[in-house]
């Protein structure tokens, strides 16, 4: 007998408010496996903004679930989601080292050491050992976003979905989407983007998703 397994990342009926207009995904529902990676093509940055916020749990939505493996997670806080974000060029701290920037993530009440040997691990997983004292204008496009992912990977929920954002203006997120899956093959990759053809050569993406105006409640 064949077991279904249900998606990694699944969102349905989701329907949010962006400036004053409510908002859905087309088709719906939105579904990730692990491994895979899906695009959500917004209209504009500010609509994208929007969508990121609504998962990574800044904003909450009108109507709709999400859930991760099949749990839902919709009204959880920010920091008890399982979802990992990389944002678009980054957004590290530009006065902190990279060792200091993945500390203020991993950090919490317990004592330093613990930090420091969540700072190491993740930097060794994420080969970016050679960056902890650097600063991040001293990096190259591909290596911040090497160290965004690692950031976020420094949580203390464990991430199982992890959101790329591509926006115009900043570099791609190619490479954030590749380390991401080559750092642990089991994540749902979600890419949020406000231009399609950016990510149009991204490898295999399960499939598209569009931003549309949402159906009257």
């Amino acid at each position: 007998m064949v077991v279904e397994v249900p998606p990694l990342l699944e969102l349905s009926g989701l329907a949010w408010q962006a400036h004053g207009t409510r908002r859905a995904l087309a088709p719906d529902p939105l579904t990730v496996g692990p491994g895979r990676t899906a695009v959500v093509v917004a209209a504009g940055c500010a609509e994208a903004d929007a969508f990121t916020d609504i998962l990574v749990g800044l904003e909450m939505p009108d109507d709709g679930q999400i859930r991760i493996h099949g749990q839902e997670i919709t009204m959880r806080l920010p920091a008890e989601r399982e979802i990992g974000l990389i944002p678009a060029g980054a957004g590290l701290l530009p006065h902190l080292t990279v060792e200091q920037n993945l500390a203020l993530t991993a950090r919490d009440d317990q004592a330093s050491p613990p930090i420091r040997g969540m700072v190491a691990y993740m930097a060794k997983k994420t080969d970016i050992q050679g960056f902890l004292r650097s600063r991040p204008h001293e990096l190259a496009h591909d290596e911040r976003l090497h160290v965004a992912l690692a950031r976020a990977l420094c949580r203390r929920t464990a991430v199982k979905v992890m959101v790329v954002e591509d926006r115009t203006g900043c570099g791609p997120c190619h490479a954030a989407v590749s380390a991401a899956l080559g750092t642990d093959p089991s994540l749902a990759v979600l890419v949020v983007t406000d231009d399609r053809t950016r990510v149009a050569s991204l490898a295999s993406p399960s499939r598209f998703w569009e931003i549309a105006d949402a159906p009257d409640p």
